[in-house]
Parts: structure tokens; sequence; C-alpha cells
């Protein structure tokens, strides 16, 4: 038991780490996300979303501070419903438009869309398994086999 937990905390922390370091490669993008969540300071959220992602990884994939970098995850992961919300309102408008569109491109454009959707309608199940799974590691700790453990 104590190899699978420690197994899922390696994985969930490498999970978000790679996230938190893709987004600092992909900037703005967490602004822009951010603008669907925070009607001011977007510049700020974004930023906190990418500093959330990478420590939370960082302390989830190194048993460091395992309650608080769990709870970096679990509080990263609580605006992403909304996100989601707004796409799976927003992605059927855009869908119709690219039905719109010019032959040659219409069928590329209809299996984005397509697969755009089906991504947003099963994220934001998801990121709740995700965020349960934070909280557990936010109450637990790390068990065994981090650094949490050395000190």
């Amino acid at each position: 038991m104590i190899f699978i937990e420690t197994l899922l905390r390696i994985g969930l922390g490498l999970r978000f780490l790679y996230s938190g370091v893709s987004n600092v490669r992909r900037w703005p993008n967490p602004v822009r996300n951010a603008e669907i969540v925070f009607p001011f300071g977007t510049k700020f959220f974004g930023a906190i979303a990418v500093f959330l992602l990478v420590g939370g990884g960082i302390g989830l994939t190194l048993g460091l501070a395992t309650r608080a970098a769990a709870a970096m995850i679990a509080l990263f992961l609580l605006p992403t419903i909304k996100i989601q919300y707004y796409w799976l309102k927003t992605l059927p408008h855009l869908i119709e438009e690219v039905r719109a569109a010019a032959e040659p491109a219409r069928v590329k454009f209809q299996l984005i869309a397509r697969q755009a959707y089906h991504s947003h309608e099963t994220a934001w199940q998801t990121n709740l398994l995700l965020m349960l799974l934070a909280l557990y590691f936010a109450l637990r700790g790390s068990v065994a086999f981090g650094l949490d453990n050395l000190f």
C-alpha cells in the first residue's frame, strides 16, 4: 500500500509539474484562462496558477511539504471547474461557425471542434478526480519515500 501511495503521489506531482512548466512556456495562456474566472488581476492570478502548479508539483513529486503541496494543487483545480463550464457553453457556438467554413478546411475543423468539445466534456470529471486525490494527500501527507520522512 505504501508503494502504491508513493507512486500515486509522484505521478500526481509530475502531472502538475509538467503542466506548470508547459504554462510557463506558453505564457500568456494562463492569463487568458484567468480572464475566464477573474474580472481583474488576470496577470497576477495567471502567475499564481503557474506558481501553484510548479510548486505543488515539485512538492508532491519529492514528498516535500506534501500536505501544503497537495493543498496547492487542490486550490489550483477549484477555478478549473468554471473554465470547463465556460468552454462547454462557448464551444457549441464555435462549432456552428466551423460548419460554415469553406469546404476544404471544414472537415478538419469539424474534427478539431468535436475533439475540443469532448476534451472539455470529460476534463471537469478528471479535474474533480485529481482534486480528490490532491485532498487525500493534503490530509494524509507523505507516508513513505518522500523528503518529509527524512526531516
